[in-house]
């Protein structure tokens, strides 16, 4: 696609200075100028979705950039743009089709398999993002030591291993990701957003490791570099909620919240503060906001039907779940929590279905296979629940949700002796575990 404007048209060369300066809302009416003057040309129809993209109206410049990309399907710069918008909307499985289009036409795009790798993230990929950041940062790497007095890798590098320290922290390898991140600090130089970035990530996983008022020290940190940066100030909530401090958690929250109201995670993580604090309503009316925005937006759908079963609102969560699982069939924690919502209905039949499809998407995920158990002795078959309790517990040892759920699949058996050693076991980790408690009453009664 030629990028270069028309040297003859004023409104574009006007209108592409604009873009550049980022003036966008300037640069939207000659563009538009422009497309009446020339209709569906391929470059006329980029500048215009930009322009829509960065105010906002995401769905009117997918459909440009489709439209763009039915000109010209050679040019990667559009798949990997309307990828872009379709990730924003929550079209996954467009914007993993559009990603994928830039890379086989050019293997080497690092920022399209970063962008896929961000998607994966997502969706809660993390084995496939961290493959992805991992081939960046290995490439890169390499070109870096053949150039090693370029630098204008360095800051793509450092964003490459910022993302992998980040995947890394999401899939629980928290000391591995401080390594990574503190590579990361070295490429960024004297980036103070990168660095604060990367200090945010940091922070989180330095949380993952129960080092929390060191994380909270680190996010501050974060903040300090880049206190209009929403992402930061959201992690500093994020990780004073988990060193127990809910109250202190709301206000950076709220900030990161001002800074950029379509901030979702953010809105859930206030959602999680507000209810730990008691303040349901307020956490469920969150969420619904979110949900408003993007109905399919899978942590505010799985955060809600939590609350709803916290209060015992079984039929909303089922209600919730429906359509969702509808669109997004194979999601084996919203599958979860459907059994989970199902089995509160004493819907047994359908709550094993639910979890059983679940179990078989997600084999080794210690809450599922606790919960497939349940609903087992739930259907009179201890027998079957018994080894999905121990894989269970092998995943996540002395979880005392766990050892309670055995615990009363062993009593279903008729194995006491063990059944009151798993109880006791699980009151030891958690004296106020209510199912532990209900199990080790009936037991002696």
């Amino acid at each position: 696609m030629a990028i270069a404007p028309n040297q003859t048209d004023p409104d574009l060369q006007t209108g592409l200075q604009y873009l550049r300066a980022g003036w966008f809302d300037r640069a939207e009416p000659l563009f538009r100028m422009a497309y009446a003057r020339y209709g569906e040309r391929p470059d006329v129809l980029h500048y215009l979705a930009v322009c829509l993209s960065q105010r906002g109206a995401l769905s009117e410049a997918a459909d440009l950039w489709r439209k763009a990309i039915a000109k010209d399907p050679n040019e990667p710069m559009l798949a990997y743009n309307l990828g872009q918008a379709a990730r924003r909307l929550g079209q996954w499985d467009e914007a993993a089709r559009r990603f994928r289009d830039v890379l086989r036409r050019q293997p080497g795009h690092l920022e399209a398999k970063l962008a896929l790798a961000s998607l994966h993230i997502d969706q809660g990929k993390f084995a496939a993002a961290e493959r992805e950041a991992a081939e960046v940062v290995a490439n890169l790497e390499e070109a870096i030591q053949k150039s090693p007095e370029d630098n204008r890798l360095k800051p793509l590098q450092a964003r490459a291993r910022n993302m992998l320290g980040h995947v890394l922290y999401r899939m629980g390898h928290a000391s591995a990701a401080i390594e990574v991140l503190d590579m990361a600090i070295q490429d960024a130089g004297e980036d103070q957003g990168r660095r604060a970035q990367i200090l945010g990530d940091r922070a989180l996983a330095l949380g993952a490791m129960g080092r929390h008022d060191d994380a909270v020290g680190e996010a501050q940190k974060a903040v300090e570099l880049a206190p209009q940066n929403p992402s930061v100030n959201h992690v500093l909530g994020f990780v004073l909620y988990f060193a127990g401090k809910p109250l202190d958690a709301i206000p950076p929250i709220e900030k990161a919240l001002q800074l950029d109201p379509n901030f979702t995670v953010a809105r859930q993580t206030l959602a999680n503060v507000l209810s730990a604090a008691g303040r349901i309503d307020e956490a469920t009316g969150l969420l619904r906001t979110a949900l408003q925005q993007n109905p399919l937006d899978r942590n505010a759908i799985l955060q809600l039907s939590f609350l709803h079963m916290e209060k015992a609102r079984f039929g909303e969560a089922v209600d919730l779940l429906t359509p969702y699982l509808a669109a997004r069939p194979d999601d084996a924690q919203a599958l979860n929590n459907m059994g989970l919502a199902l089995r509160g209905l004493k819907r047994t039949d359908e709550a094993h279905r639910a979890l059983k499809r679940a179990s078989r998407l997600e084999e080794n995920d210690p809450l599922i296979l606790t919960n497939l158990g349940q609903v087992l002795s739930d259907l009179g078959r201890p027998a079957e629940a018994r080894p999905l309790h121990e894989r269970a517990l092998r995943a996540l040892p002395g979880d005392a949700r766990l050892l309670a759920n055995y615990g009363a699949c062993l009593a279903a058996l008729g194995d006491k002796d063990k059944a009151r050693e798993t109880l006791d076991a699980a009151l030891a980790v958690d004296p106020n575990n209510q199912d532990a408690l209900n199990a080790r009453i009936a037991l002696d009664a």
